[in-house]
């Protein structure tokens, strides 16, 4: 009876132990459910490190869309705009709307000829949100005869041409763009694209730019880099054609 009784008593304790694990798991469930609740809502505890966020590895086109004020207007109220200004904005925001590049395309010319201001720095607008695929179409914004939109243009402009990492390529963009300039600190940016490339590649442009008869600023700014790439003053094609000649016989000169 003895053994019996003890029997007993362990089989009581045992179950005492388990009904007090199961409480103590139900408890923890409980009330350690609230660090996944935050967690699930984008809030870290302090000692795990906070997710990376890639927004800055995102591609040029998906940053958010500029608003464009130019549609603002409703139909019935006189803004002094003629319908084909009116029928432009209208152009230009469905572009954006519909990201469709060839329909923004299709709008520079005439909205560089627009006198809307507020078209025109649309246009621009616009025309960043594409990035790279855009900069042909920028330049002509580049000498906007308004302040603030040549300033849209060119902050546009250095952004998209950032993501171009071919030589050539960026060298030869920047070369349309330094016959347009006038701005010293546009060209003094511009400038510094032929810093660090080939030789070469960079005589022959500014050369190119030279013989442009492009902006005069753009023009004396083109010689003083070619000064600062050769380590040799400015003095005529000849010159610069025996300097390419010298450092990279044989060289095809330029015709």
């Amino acid at each position: 009876m003895l053994s019996q009784g003890r029997t007993r008593v362990i089989a009581l304790s045992s179950a005492a132990v388990a009904a007090a694990a199961v409480v103590l798991v139900c408890l923890v469930r409980t009330f350690g459910r609230e660090p996944a609740v935050a967690e699930s809502r984008g809030e870290r505890s302090p000692s795990v490190p906070p997710r990376r966020s890639n927004a800055q590895s995102k591609p040029r086109s998906s940053r958010p869309k500029p608003v464009l004020s130019v549609c603002a207007v409703d139909d019935d109220e006189d803004d002094g705009r003629t319908p084909a200004e009116r029928a432009l904005a209208e152009r230009i925001d469905k572009a954006l709307e519909d990201e469709d590049f060839g329909l923004a395309a299709s709008c520079v010319d005439e909205a560089q000829k627009c006198s809307v201001i507020e078209i025109r720095q649309a246009m621009v607008e616009t025309l960043g949100w594409f990035g790279e695929k855009a900069l042909p179409e920028l330049i002509p914004f580049l000498a906007d005869a308004d302040g603030n939109v040549r300033e849209s243009a060119m902050n546009e402009w250095t952004m998209a041409l950032s993501s171009v990492e071919n030589d050539e390529e960026k060298i030869g963009l920047v070369e349309q763009v330094m016959g347009v300039l006038r701005d010293e600190d546009a060209l003094e940016e511009m400038s510094g694209e032929y810093i660090g490339v080939d030789e070469k590649m960079a005589v022959e442009s500014l050369m190119r730019i030279i013989a442009s008869g492009g902006s005069a600023e753009g023009i004396a700014k083109a010689k003083e880099t070619y000064e600062f790439v050769t380590g040799n003053e400015w003095v005529g094609f000849e010159e610069a054609d025996r300097w390419i000649k010298e450092e990279y016989a044989p060289s095809e000169t330029m015709p």
